[in-house]
This record gives structure tokens, sequence and C-alpha cells, in this order.
């Protein structure tokens, strides 16, 4: 049977110029996985691993900037799309998730496949939709496409998000084979064009006063996507009026000429007495979570007079627990404005304070890891040197994001991480999302706990040789070796630690990778020459290290900055 109201909503995606859509085979979801594979404009990924599949849709639409489709069946494969969902709402990435479901009247009577889906994402998702049951009548038609077209627009909308419609479909459902799926070319879309929140001359002007009132500003920079605009905007404005940026490795403003990103190295929690005078008068973050828990500890317990935060969206985000203006409008519109607006300049002393720290632990990290010892401080140090420019760079959970923030860098690459929920399942997933969207070279570094997590992120057919993945092996969770409180448990290694024994070879071989493998820095930069060189295979490059060494050297580098 051609279910026609099913049918439209693949139209009306394309219609708005979603093309792309991950399916997780299933009897029940037939009706929409057929109408998307058979619509001409949407290019359809096949996923078994429907957790896998959430997080390669959100590798895929972080990289588009536009809703990907995700299709599942009924029952609890649903339920496996919530770590991603959770992410993308946090992270503002747009997902439109379509779950098949069984009709209302079989809920609660035992049948297969059959739980309460409807709100099932709960407070994680913009909005929450329930399909008719049947497309016969024409306000079932009505309803459903209304549903569609509001579903589609919630998503791109700021802050952008995932947003799910949850479809009951009763049998039966699958076309004869003398019907053939179709697609309504004159179908309803609603359109909503965007308009860009723009301040008052009223505001513009409390603002400039403020500024002008203020002689120590600074500005942090959380997590964003890769903006050049916003880019050559914080440079002019930073240039014009002396003013600090403070970049964490993921808010991709790390080509700003004069950025600080060294701040979790000079910023060191519990020893802040000597660095007041690091404390802004006026302080504007702009961007999602941060990285560098020193730098939330220090402005959290030296809050500035004013906190501006600048987002698009009508969410107080106050981490920092001082915001004094939550202000909801572009950040490239809002410093592009306010370049012109003011004239007085930031605190040359205070701007070089700032400055001759970054420029210390510039100095004081490279002569260290010149001559530490080989492991996995060292090892991400040098893969991060030689990233090809112009490619991405995804960053796992734990450890691993935390050496990147640490060191910093001058690549011209683009940043990414899970730091919406900050868990380490779908890290491979999420890169293998970016590899599949285009054709740059993407290389994930991860921990061997998270790898060895998301193992299924490689379990289909498509072509994964712009990918490379370099494994942090420490055969086990080393983080929390590294925090004083778990460490100081009496059962640490059994319940923290959670030693492990697995490599990568046979995971490499399972799913077609090349395999390299190295425990000492002449191997690695022996396996760097070639590793990012064009081949017609993913490469996966394992670095062994110990856990209680890393920790060491750590601890060793930390301390640099504490004297």
């Amino acid at each position: 049977m051609i279910l026609p109201h099913i049918n439209n909503i693949a139209a009306i995606c394309a219609k708005h110029g979603i093309n792309t859509a991950v399916i997780s085979p299933g009897s029940r979801s037939a009706p929409i996985t057929l109408a998307f594979n058979a619509h001409p404009e949407i290019d359809i990924k096949v996923i078994s691993d429907e957790r896998s599949a959430a997080f390669i849709a959100l590798g895929m639409a972080q990289q588009q900037g536009k809703p990907v489709v995700l299709i599942c069946t009924s029952g609890s494969a649903v339920y496996n799309y919530a770590p991603a969902v959770a992410e993308a709402f946090y992270q503002e990435i747009p997902l439109l998730i379509l779950s098949a479901d069984r009709p209302p009247e079989w809920m609660n009577q035992y049948d297969g496949q059959t739980i309460q889906q409807n709100g099932i994402f709960g407070k994680h998702v913009k909005h929450s939709f329930q399909f008719p049951v049947e497309g016969a009548h024409k306000d079932d038609l009505w309803f459903a496409n209304r549903i569609t077209n509001e579903a589609i627009i919630s998503c791109r909308s700021f802050p952008k998000g995932p947003v799910h419609i949850n479809i009951p479909l009763r049998e039966p459902f699958y076309p004869s084979a003398e019907e053939k799926i179709s697609f309504d070319e004159n179908v309803r879309i609603i359109d909503s064009p965007s308009s860009e929140p723009k301040l008052s001359d009223e505001a513009w002007n409390d603002l400039a006063g403020i500024w002008a009132s203020s002689n120590k500003h600074l500005v942090v920079i959380g997590q964003l996507e890769p903006d050049l605009k916003l880019q050559e905007t914080l440079q002019s404005f930073a240039k014009n009026h002396n003013v600090v940026v403070v970049n964490d490795i993921i808010g991709n403003q790390h080509l700003i000429k004069g950025s600080v990103q060294h701040q979790d190295a000079f910023l060191q929690a519990g020893h802040f007495e000597n660095l007041k005078e690091l404390r802004p008068d006026l302080l504007i973050t702009i961007g999602k979570s941060l990285i560098s828990k020193n730098l939330k500890l220090f402005l959290r317990e030296h809050p500035p007079k004013n906190h501006w935060h600048i987002h698009q969206s009508t969410q107080v985000n106050d981490t920092l627990q001082h915001v004094t203006k939550s202000i909801n409008v572009d950040p490239s519109y809002f410093f592009g404005e306010l370049n012109h607006l003011i004239s007085k300049p930031s605190n040359s002393a205070f701007n070089k304070q700032w400055l001759d720290k970054e420029e210390l632990a510039i100095n004081v990290s490279r002569k260290f890891l010149d001559t530490c010892s080989f492991g996995e401080l060292k090892a991400i140090d040098t893969c991060l040197n030689v990233l090809p420019d112009q490619s991405l760079l995804h960053l796992a959970n734990s450890m691993t994001v935390r050496y990147a923030n640490i060191l910093g860098t001058q690549k011209a690459i683009e940043v990414f991480a899970n730091r919406g929920t900050s868990g380490i399942d779908g890290s491979n997933s999420t890169a293998v999302g970016a590899a599949l969207a285009q054709d740059k070279m993407v290389t994930l570094f991860t921990g061997d706990m998270a790898f060895f997590y998301d193992r299924n992120a490689f379990w289909h057919n498509e072509n994964l040789s712009n990918l490379r993945i370099v494994v942090l092996n420490n055969q086990g969770g080393g983080i929390f070796r590294m925090i004083n409180g778990p460490r100081s448990q009496a059962d640490y290694e059994k319940l923290f630690h959670t030693e492990q024994s697995l490599n990568a070879e046979l995971t490499a071989e399972e799913f077609g990778f090349e395999y390299l493998s190295s425990d000492n820095k002449t191997g690695l930069d022996t396996h760097l020459e070639s590793f990012f060189e064009h081949a017609e295979r993913p490469k996966i490059l394992e670095v062994f290290s110990d856990s209680q060494q890393n920790t060491e050297i750590y601890e060793a580098f930390k301390n640099l900055f504490l004297v």
C-alpha cells in the first residue's frame, strides 16, 4: 500500500534543502525508508546500529550546517538514538528524527517492539510531534504536512537542535509489486524566512557606556563551529581596541593573531592568588561549553563587574555564575557593530599581563615537550604539529581533548569535539559522519576506551578513505589516575581504571583499515611521514603508553606553572 502522507515527508524535506538521511533497517519503518530511498534528491546512508547511526548523522549535520534525517523502526531502536540526541541538543546541531511506531491501540499490550515512544526524548529535543495514524482523510494530510514543515522550521531556527516526529503506522504498509512510489511536486512548503535579531540604539549606547567605564576587557571563546567571518571580525576588533582574546581549541578561533591558547596551563586551580591582575572589569563570552576547567574556576573566583554573553538564543547561559547581560544576537554582528561604536582601547598593562603569561607558557611547554619522556602528551603534541592544513580534527572526550586544549594549535585546521554532554560514546561515529559529509581529511584523536566503546561506527559499507584515527592506548581509563578523588580510593584499579588488554589491530583488520602502531617517538615520527597521504583505505595509528607514566608526565608539566 502506498501512503501519500509518508511519501510527502521526503518530498517536503527535499524542498527544504535537506538531502541526507541516515537509515537503520527495520520493518515498521519500511514506508519511511522506501520513500526517502526513492527520492532522487536525497542521499541515504544505511547504518545498522542505531546508536552509531545517530552520532554519524550528528557528524554529518555538523559539517553540512543543516538538518540530517534519522529514520528507525519502533521499540528499543529509537531509544538507542538518545545519547546522540542529547549531544545534538547541547551542541545545537539540527537533526530531524523520524521514528516508526505501532498504532496506539497496541500500546501496553505486550505486543512486540511496542513502547511509549511519543515524547521519548523528553526535554532533549526542541519539539516532539505525533503523526496521525491514518492518512486517508484530508485533515490527516493537512496535519501531517503542517507537522513536517513545523519540525523542519524548528530544527533550523536558532538555537538549532534536534526535533522528533513519532510516526504510528498500521499494516498493510508495504507497496505491492504493481505500485510505484511517487512524489507530489506541488506539496505544500511552509517557508519561515530567517530574521537576524538586532540591538536598538538605546541598547548600544548602554553597552558603549559600560565599555567606556571599564579598563580591563577580555573576550573568551567557548565551543563554536568554524566561522571565517567571525574570525576576521574578532581579529579587527582585538587589534583596534587592544583586547585580549582567549580561545579554547574547540572555539576554532586559534588563528586570531595574538590570541591566548594556553590558559589551562598557566591558570592552575588552587594557585590563583598571584594571578589576580588577570581579572577583567568587563568579560565578553561567546560560544558554548569551555573545556578549560582552570579558566572557569579562575573567572568564577575572580568575577568581573560586568559579563556579557553573546549567543543567538533566549536561553540564559551562566556557567561562570556572573552574567549581567545575555545578548541574543549573532557574534559577528555584535563585534562588528561594537568595533565601530567604541574608541577606548583596553588597558595595555592588562593586555600585556595576559600575553606575557601566554608567551611564557609557550616557551615552557616547548622546552618540556622537547625533553620529557614519551607518552600521551608528547604523542598528541607530535600529531598536532603534522596535521594537514585545511583538514578537520575530531577530539574524543576524556584526556584526549584536554591534552589538545592545554597544548593549543596554530595549524589551519577545524576542530570538533562532542562537548555537549562530554561523553566518550559516539566519538568514532561523529568523526565518521564528518568524513562522509565532505572530502577533507578527517583525523580523530581518541583514547582506547572511547575507541573500543564505539567500534560499530565502522560497521557499514561506506567509503572512509579520508579518515585517520590516532588511538592512545594506555590499557584503561587513565584519566581517573589524574583526578585526586578516584585515584585515592582503595579500589581504584577495579572501579575506575577498568584495565583492558585490547588493541586496535583486529578492529582494523575486520573493517578494512590500514594499521600502524608505535610505543616510542621515533616510530611515531616514521609512521606520521606517510600517515596523511592519500590512500584507498582509512588508517589507524595506535600509540601505546603506560598510564602511570602518563600521569607523572602530565603532573610534571602542570607543576612547571606553579613557580
